[in-house]
């Protein structure tokens, strides 16, 4: 998870840059990881809170997507980009516009990431004791 979020940082990194190119390879990049991170949630969700309400959980994760794009899309790049615009005609052209933008995401995405290796390493001891358990009953049987 941590990788996959790192990674889409730096995905919104090359779209900030304004790089000729830098548009489509970053996009591809953010891309990629954030399937990849929807692929891994139910996975993850089973192991930390077991599959018995796993509908419930894994339908809260799920409105986690719309509820964060919603506040970085409407309220942050919307406020950013009126300031922006806020010269002739109000629109505004180039990479300015939305550079800032792509930052504020990589930083988001770049801080999930640092919270995921949080994560993993509370978690830890307890994975390794759980799978040592796991280990050592099926070898018994």
């Amino acid at each position: 998870m941590s990788i996959t979020l790192a990674s889409m940082s730096v995905g919104h990194a090359l779209i900030a840059s304004g790089v000729p190119g830098s548009l489509y390879a970053g996009t591809i990049v953010a891309g990629i990881f954030y399937g990849s991170q929807l692929s891994l949630m139910p996975t993850i969700a089973s192991e930390i809170f077991g599959v018995v309400n796993m509908g419930t959980i894994f339908n809260t994760i799920t409105a986690a997507g719309p509820v964060g794009s919603y506040v970085l899309s409407v309220l942050v790049v919307g406020y950013i980009y009126d300031k922006e615009a806020s010269g002739e005609g109000n629109t505004c052209t180039g990479v300015r516009c939305f550079m800032l933008s792509f930052i504020i995401m990589a930083g988001v995405t770049l801080a999930g990431s640092l919270v995921a290796v949080c994560l993993y390493l509370r978690t830890k001891s307890f994975y390794e004791r759980v799978i040592l358990r796991r280990l050592r009953q099926s070898s018994s049987q």
